[in-house]
């Protein structure tokens, strides 16, 4: 391969690969300070990483940068080869000087945005990514990554503003259309979701990605048959997708010697996985040796796991803390009411993820005139733009003109999901954080809090990849345990200021009497009681959560809790285990 020039043409040949498919750094052009380092040095050192040598890529271009150190090519080499092996953060400072350096650039804003993308920044990288389109309005590739990146936050409606005008005729829409597809998914337009991944046809690579977004779809309507088809045939065209092995091992029930188990072992070995893959192969390696009984390895591969998301997403316990302390004191007393003409009546029900908010919808979505919009992210966005006006205005309590903005702003949103039903379900778990904003801007809603025992709710959480940098607490027990605590504590002030308008429901307590249970809730949404409530399995409705396929089983009590057979490893690191035992 000849050696690379600074331009357009050539620095396309040494992009990298990016955080998914479509994300690909870029070099930039900016020229050199030829003195003392000469461009033959550098384009040696480029060499060594378009040939796989990574490593001495990298030592190569810190020998140059300590004779110059404000080459620019060489710093976004340097954050590259770091990227590439595994050092993400340790990457950041090598981007962030080379915008220093050169100015706001296309490809220096999409560097960076891929880059802050992969360390699950979404927020910081969608502004990167939104200047590097802005600066380069014709780049579908920097417009393919901020979709991606607006769909891991759940702006869904935004992803799909921004890719439609690029479904034009003649140009290559593979990832645009699987993007596309999946924000569509999320906002429950299932069908047009279905015509988009159906239209993938090229290349191999996004049309293995359709077949695995075909078969999360089947899933989630429960056709687990078609589900596996899809993803076996996705991984034919692409056989080493780690996100459609860990979706095929979820549909799979494993024996000893299965063939896919075996599969799942070689890939694992495999050098120079990314972190998102190793992932992916970890949890799926987790469910196969589960299967089996074989629990000490399924717990070792479930831990690496764990610890390598906890990782990536760098989640702080710490800063939880600080908002629950915050919503506390600032919402001590009810906020006033907002009051104004709306089509439907909201219930949203509020929770630990995993704690059964899932069955509690199929159970309320058995009545007449109840749709359900599954988790909605618009709550969560909403309040964290609030909460910032608030801070920077001293604002001490919300003031009424917010939350009758906040009405406006969620009825407009929730409107799109409501089917024309005159009641819509909103079950975002941790929209718990939010619930007195949330009753004071919808007086007509109601609240159902759902519970698990502790044990039980952190074994949920800690056994599942969940998508995106959400749920961050789920990936370490102890972090599970506390973040427990701030939840039950909060609900408790929510509980003391609406005393009337939050219903408490404890999953156990459901499996042991599903109909008095299930009457009352009934009963506390004000909604008309039917049979079908006591058979959520028979709802037809799409189910996106983890609980998919749980939930299309009739409602049932386990005898022993699902981590029963790793209760020794549990106890060993989490004081909460260790007290059940006891």
């Amino acid at each position: 391969m000849p050696n690379a020039e600074f331009n357009k043409s050539a620095t396309s040949m040494i992009a990298m690969q990016g955080a998914s498919r479509g994300s690909n750094f870029k070099f930039s052009d900016t020229p050199l300070n030829l003195n003392p380092v000469t461009q033959d040095e550098v384009n040696k050192a480029l060499a060594l990483f378009q040939s796989a040598r990574v490593k001495e890529a990298f030592e190569r271009a810190q020998l140059l940068l300590r004779r110059d150190p404000d080459v620019v090519p060489l710093l976004e080499l340097s954050g590259a080869a770091l990227r590439k092996l595994g050092k993400l953060r340790e990457a950041y400072p090598f981007f962030e000087r080379s915008l220093q350096i050169s100015g706001p650039s296309a490809h220096t804003h999409f560097n960076i945005g891929v880059l802050l993308f992969d360390l699950c920044r979404y927020s910081d990288a969608a502004q990167h990514l939104a200047q590097a389109l802005e600066l380069d309005p014709q780049n579908q590739n920097m417009a393919q990554t901020l979709g991606l990146c607006l769909n891991a936050m759940g702006r869904y409606l935004d992803t799909v503003n921004l890719l439609t005008p690029w479904l034009k005729p003649g140009q290559s829409k593979g990832a645009t259309l699987n993007i596309l597809g999946l924000a569509l998914y999320h906002l429950n337009c299932f069908e047009e979701a279905e015509f988009c991944y159906n239209a993938v046809n090229e290349p191999p690579q996004e049309v293995a990605e359709a077949q695995s977004h075909l078969g999360v779809l089947a899933k989630a309507q429960g056709d687990t048959q078609k589900a596996r088809l899809h993803y076996i045939k996705a991984l034919e065209l692409a056989p080493t997708s780690a996100t459609a092995h860990r979706n095929l091992a979820a549909v799979t029930q494993y024996e000893v010697g299965h063939p896919h188990l075996e599969a799942l072992k070689i890939l694992a070995k495999q050098p120079e996985q990314s972190i998102a893959n190793q992932i992916e192969i970890e949890f799926a390696l987790y469910k196969a040796h589960q299967d089996i009984k074989d629990f000490e390895t399924a717990f070792t591969h479930l831990k690496k796991g764990n610890h390598l998301k906890r990782d990536r997403i760098g989640y702080s316990i710490e800063a939880d803390e600080a908002l629950f302390a915050h919503l506390r004191q600032v919402f001590d007393k009810p906020a006033p009411e907002a009051h104004s003409a709306l089509p439907f009546r909201p219930i949203f029900i509020v929770g630990l993820p995993r704690s059964g908010t899932t069955l509690t919808e199929q159970i309320l979505c058995g009545c007449d005139g109840v749709t359900g919009a599954g988790e909605l992210q618009y709550a969560t966005t909403a309040m964290v733009q609030h909460l910032q006006e608030m801070n920077l205005s001293g604002e001490n309590s919300m003031p009424a003109e917010q939350v009758a903005a906040l009405r406006a702003e969620l009825s407009e949103k929730m409107m799109l999901h409501s089917k024309g039903a005159p009641v819509l379900i909103d079950k975002m778990p941790l929209n718990l954080r939010w619930v007195g904003p949330l009753l004071a801007a919808f007086p007509e809603a109601r609240v159902v809090h759902t519970t698990r025992s502790a044990a039980d709710n952190c074994w949920s959480l800690y056994k599942v990849c969940f998508q995106g940098d959400g749920n961050g607490f789920a990936y370490d027990l102890e972090a599970a345990e506390r973040f427990h605590s701030l939840s039950m504590e909060l609900m408790q002030q929510w509980n003391e200021l609406y005393p009337d308008r939050i219903h408490h429901l404890d999953h156990e307590t459901l499996t042991k009497s599903p109909e008095e249970q299930a009457r009352a809730l009934v009963e506390f949404c004000d909604l008309e009681w039917s049979e079908n409530c006591l058979h959520p399995e028979r709802q037809t409705q799409a189910i996106l959560t983890a609980s998919a396929l749980q939930v299309r089983k009739p409602i049932y009590r386990k005898k022993t809790p699902d981590w029963t057979p790793y209760q020794a490893q549990l106890a060993a690191m989490s004081g909460l285990f260790r007290t059940e035992l006891e």
